[in-house]
């Protein structure tokens, strides 16, 4: 598939390794002007967490919403951030069940303040969102039905949509336990080095490498069941988002991220893949998928987050504001492409380069004030007393 669009290169990139080709995507569909709107756009954001909505919260303020969170106490500090009007702390617990009086709860936001749309900002709020979303008076951010969220969010269930899509991944089992799996592995069955991991959590929590050092102390360490088991591909841990409407792909960015450094990738073959899994479940909204580019430029799939991801804030400094696309009558957007973008660099990053070159990019000068404009939850998040 040969994908053009006259507005987008890749000059800057990160280099795609050799033999792998760079692919541009046409501009979406406009979302509309800030102008139209009498006052800003105001957004009710769910909650259980921090570090996931906060990124979402502030990708939707840069779009020139105004912002508002409903969450319980784990999402407490964002009260603290410059960009919340106001924190309510919910009389109900959000854990993805669907639930009447959350429901009842967000309604009365709605009608109080004039809420014109309700977004979830991780994976619980999220599934109760979807689940509750018949119940609520105001528009939802665009999110799957339940069925394909639940599906997207359980790894054994989307390496099985992998193998069907011809879709490359490591090689993948289930066992029902540590037990299981530690039986396999001194019969022969499967061989380090490998990865186990739990069905659906988020982020890195866990994972376990099993690669023949204290193999037994580490599989002592697995709390959960069953356990997915994926052979381990040398390599580097990349990503891709896309924002999808109707089963059609209208943004794209392939990334990643590695010594504090945001990079945008060009790979033409990871958006042949993603364009296969959103025709094939007709999916709405923001995804994220998880994936390892080995020596040879091969890309193995390993999971799906079909909610809003951790970098998000970083594919906005970079150019896509995969928030902003799901929100209506925002101010303009641009891009729904790979980027012609520099990287995108934290402070450490930063300081490096500038003890290196003496030099630094507007985009390094905007993720520095992007960090630093908002320093209660920068300092929070340093100091390690968010989730």
């Amino acid at each position: 598939m040969n994908v053009v669009s006259e507005r987008t290169n890749l000059v800057g990139a990160e280099r795609a390794p050799e033999g792998v080709s760079t692919l541009s995507l046409p501009s979406p569909p406009l979302q509309g002007s800030s102008q139209t709107q009498s006052r800003p756009l105001r957004v009710l954001v769910l909650a259980t967490l921090f570090n996931f909505p906060y990124r979402a919260l502030r990708c939707a303020h840069a779009a020139g919403a105004e912002m508002y969170v409903l969450g319980n106490a784990g999402a407490r500090g964002l009260r603290f951030s410059r960009q919340c009007r106001r924190f309510f702390l919910s009389e109900s617990i959000i854990n993805g069940d669907r639930h009447e009086a959350l429901a009842l709860e967000i309604n009365c936001l709605v009608r109080d303040l004039g809420i014109g749309m309700v977004m979830a900002g991780d994976a619980p709020s999220t599934r109760t969102l979807i689940a509750s979303r018949d119940l609520i008076e105001a528009p939802c951010f665009p999110m799957p039905s339940l069925e394909v969220f639940d599906f997207l969010n359980d790894k054994w269930s989307f390496a099985q949509l992998c193998t069907k899509l011809q879709i490359r991944q490591p090689r993948t089992r289930l066992f029902a336990n540590a037990a299981a799996l530690e039986l396999a592995l001194a019969n022969g069955e499967v061989a380090h080095p490998l990865v186990a991991k739990p069905l659906g959590r988020s982020g890195e929590s866990g994972v376990v490498v099993v690669d023949g050092v204290d193999n037994e102390k580490r599989l002592r360490t697995i709390n959960y069941r069953p356990v997915l088991v994926q052979e381990f591909i040398p390599g580097c841990d990349i990503g891709a988002s896309i924002y999808v409407q109707d089963g059609r792909i209208a943004a794209f960015v392939a990334h990643r991220f590695w010594h504090q450094t945001y990079s945008i990738l060009g790979i033409d073959s990871i958006f042949c893949d993603l364009e296969k899994i959103a025709g094939h479940l007709n999916l709405a909204g923001v995804y994220n998928f998880d994936m390892r580019l080995a020596p040879d430029g091969s890309v193995y799939y390993l999971e799906c987050n079909p909610r809003f991801f951790y970098k998000i804030n970083l594919s906005m400094l970079a150019g896509i504001n995969f928030v902003a696309l799901g929100l209506p009558n925002m101010r303009r957007v641009d891009t729904g492409l790979v980027v012609a973008a520099g990287p995108v660099r934290l402070p450490k990053a930063l300081l490096y380069s500038l003890l290196t070159t003496g030099r630094c990019s507007r985009r390094d000068w905007a993720a520095a004030h992007y960090l630093y404009s908002d320093p209660v939850p920068y300092m929070m998040e340093r100091l390690k007393l968010t989730v």
